[in-house]
């Protein structure tokens, strides 16, 4: 199934529940990623956490009482530190890795406690835009590694959130853990090991108007 055909399938999916007169929301989402390279680290070097972001939709449509579907196409940054080892206490030969994607999360949302928090678990289709490496300290210009990393990625996530409903909109707070599920990997290149994977938290808000 190509990209094109996923997303008629998953818009399909909501306009049923719509028809089928059940409550549907959509809203804006966004809020900090910190997810990054996980992996066998080149020689002399470890991977370190930079904060990135995330925005993008959101739209849920109930399927049961108490179970939801959710989409949420969006926009993510994510940021690696590559630290080398040079027997200084600041390895001045650091790299930064800066990936970005359009993701398309699919999730089953479960409310629980009256509906006041919920839970939720999926799947989560990513799609490379490009991948940039530069030495933390600018000294260089940004060069594109886009070739080195695979242009599709699958990752399994689930989380779980808090929401305030106020009239007909619904404000949430929500943590998420995400992991790939495939080698990102594509080419070698030699800030990067033959395999790696994205994984970590994410933590994000966003408001949803009832329809």
């Amino acid at each position: 199934m190509n990209f094109r055909n996923f997303l008629v399938l998953i818009f399909s999916i909501l306009v049923l529940s719509v028809v089928s007169n059940a409550q549907t929301t959509v809203g804006l989402i966004g809020g900090l990623n910190l997810q990054s390279i996980s992996g066998d680290a080149p020689k002399d070097a470890s991977y370190g956490l930079k904060t990135g972001y995330m925005f993008g939709i959101s739209a849920e449509a109930n399927v049961s009482k108490e179970i939801k579907i959710v989409l949420q196409p969006n926009y993510t940054l994510y940021q690696t530190v590559i630290a080398y080892d040079i027997g200084r206490e600041d390895p001045v030969d650091s790299m930064n890795v800066k990936m970005s994607y359009f993701r398309v999360p699919v999730f089953a949302k479960i409310e629980a406690f009256n509906g006041v928090t919920y839970f939720l678990s999926g799947l989560d289709f990513g799609f490379l835009q490009d991948s940039k490496i530069q030495d933390v300290n600018k000294t260089t210009e940004e060069r594109d590694i886009s070739e080195s990393f695979e242009k599709f990625d699958l990752a399994a996530a689930f989380g779980v959130g808090v929401k305030f409903p106020v009239k007909r909109f619904i404000i949430s707070a929500e943590g998420r853990y995400s992991q790939s599920l495939l080698n990102l990997s594509k080419e070698n290149f030699n800030s990067l090991p033959s395999r790696f994977r994205l994984s970590g938290f994410q933590f994000m808000t966003y408001i949803s108007y009832i329809l």
